[in-house]
């Protein structure tokens, strides 16, 4: 056998988790006979707990020290004159042998190793988890309680059906102790059951741990409570578990079980009745506490994708706006260049023709240059229009493209003006103007309106510009996909909402807002509200 390997598996750090995990094993075995010699009380077996929650939690590397330290201890305590010496278990046969050192170890180590392949620690931190660990559970208790009673029942010659009752109350025993002792142990174990708000914890223990007390010293003194205690029970075990989650209702199981034995211990009634108090409440705080554990996981998934959504929309909305203001700028450019430079050189290829009257043609020349220079001076508006820098932005729509292209189109228009204006900054102005020319634009291709009228209202804290016409309306899903942020399939589609949603992204770097009302009937309106600031 390969050295290496074998010092991965037998080294101190494992011998000492094996050496804890016996004694802890061994101890709490001892406690469980006391509670089940006690006449009529409830039969909890805590080491099939321990066990369970050892092999769930303890790396697989540490298995063949937790069973060597657990058997050889066992053998050490039982054997004929040992510590504990007892025949009834430790028998001489070869068949208890086999089934405690073979049989029973090899099913364990494989029934834990593929549920551990499915499922992950802590294992009771979701409501999914929680209800698979506790069927596990349930399955182990089973498969173990067959085995170890089946060797005894094969040897005695056992009736079935006196070995089927026998094995419940068996699996039903180590069901008990795994469901008190496991999950406060996933808990203990788990970082991410920590909890800083431990007043209340601690004040709720003391009180049930008092109440507990105060039973015994009741029925010391002739009064039973046995039922109160109980029942009263339930109100702090569903508390804890709502209140501190995963960790609240581990430890409500704990304190359940202890509450079940200090109970059983004065009463007479079968421990059937305690076993499933016990199972009952213990399962209803493992799920409240899961429920709630995995609501809070979710809540804070969905906090963060919110604020990574948040900030997402966010980088989109300033690279949307840088864009923008950069179109601005390249079109202020480009709208300057061609004015000095293209600008000059027709009005000086026109005064050459002038003074060249030997030219041949130069009437047809000249006039060629005027619509060069017309068309120059057209491209140059809808660059940047004219008078953008010095007039109101009233002056600017009248004398821009935007009249111009209404009147090419046939429709009838007006420009309205109330109240007082106010001067605009010239950033401020041209990103007024794209909105209405936008709006404008859209009135023309795509609502078949026959009249379109632009209002400004001057106030002293706002400026509300309006353009309605008496088209056919936008198109429901075009504006829901403006706002959505997704543009249509449709090209044409795409170019109206893309629309849309540069007219709102303006809006927004002026400090301003859009509102379009739209219906078949009335047509469109667009709204442009913008602070005097």
């Amino acid at each position: 056998m390969d050295l290496t390997k074998l010092k991965d598996v037998v080294n101190a750090k494992f011998l000492a988790m094996g050496l804890a995990y016996t004694a802890f094993f061994h101890s709490v075995w001892l406690v469980s006979t006391q509670f089940e010699i006690i006449s009529g009380t409830v039969s909890w077996y805590l080491p099939a707990g321990v066990r369970l929650a050892a092999f769930l939690l303890l790396p697989l590397q540490s298995w063949p020290m937790l069973f060597f330290a657990e058997k050889l201890t066992h053998l050490v305590l039982f054997h004929p004159g040992g510590v504990l010496d007892n025949a009834a278990f430790l028998s001489g046969s070869v068949g208890w042998y086999i089934v405690h050192l073979v049989i029973s170890p090899t099913l364990l180590c494989a029934s834990v190793y593929l549920f551990r392949r499915r499922l992950n620690a802590p294992y009771m931190n979701n409501v999914h988890s929680t209800l698979a660990t506790l069927a596990f559970g349930m399955f182990v208790s089973v498969l173990l309680g067959a085995v170890f009673l089946g060797r005894r029942a094969l040897e005695l010659q056992t009736d079935i059906s006196v070995f089927l009752p026998i094995l419940f109350d068996f699996s039903l025993g180590d069901f008990v102790g795994i469901i008190v002792l496991c999950p406060v142990l996933f808990a203990l174990l788990s970082e991410g059951n920590k909890d800083e708000r431990k007043n209340t914890l601690w004040v709720i223990i003391g009180a049930w741990l008092l109440l507990l007390l105060l039973s015994v010293y009741a029925y010391q003194q002739g009064i039973n409570i046995n039922y109160q205690v109980k029942y009263l029970a339930v109100f702090p075990a569903l508390f804890l578990s709502y209140r501190y989650a995963v960790l609240g209702s581990a430890i409500s199981c704990l304190l359940i079980g202890l509450t079940a034995f200090v109970v059983a211990s004065q009463s007479n009634l079968p421990a059937l009745e305690h076993q499933f108090y016990i199972i009952a409440l213990c399962i209803s705080c493992l799920i409240l506490g899961a429920s709630i554990k995995q609501s809070l996981d979710m809540n804070k998934a969905l906090n963060d994708k919110n604020k990574a959504l948040e900030l997402a929309v966010n980088q989109a909305q300033a690279l949307s706006s840088k864009l923008v203001s950069l179109q601005e700028d390249e079109r202020r450019r480009l709208s300057r260049d061609l004015h000095d430079d293209f600008g000059h050189r027709i009005v000086d290829l026109k005064l050459q023709l002038t003074l060249n009257k030997q030219i041949v043609g130069q009437d047809t020349l000249l006039s060629k240059i005027d619509s060069l220079y017309q068309a120059m001076k057209k491209s140059l508006g809808s660059l940047r229009p004219s008078g953008i820098d010095t007039l109101s932005i009233e002056a600017v729509i009248q004398g821009s493209a935007i009249i111009s292209t209404l009147k090419k189109s046939d429709i009838d228009y007006s420009l309205k003006v109330e109240g007082s204006p106010f001067a605009f900054d010239a950033e401020r102005k041209i990103h007024i103007y794209r909105v209405i020319q936008e709006a404008v634009s859209n009135s023309i291709k795509y609502a078949n309106a026959s009249h379109l009228t632009i209002e400004i209202n001057y106030t002293e804290t706002k400026t509300v510009f309006r353009v309605s016409d008496n088209g056919n309306g936008i198109p429901s899903q075009l504006l829901g996909a403006s706002t959505a942020g997704i543009p249509p399939l449709s090209n044409s589609n795409h170019a109206a909402t893309l629309g849309l949603l540069i007219m709102k992204e303006r809006a927004k770097l002026i400090k301003g807002n859009i509102r379009i009302d739209t219906r078949a009937s009335t047509g469109t309106t667009v709204y442009l509200t913008v602070p005097n600031l």
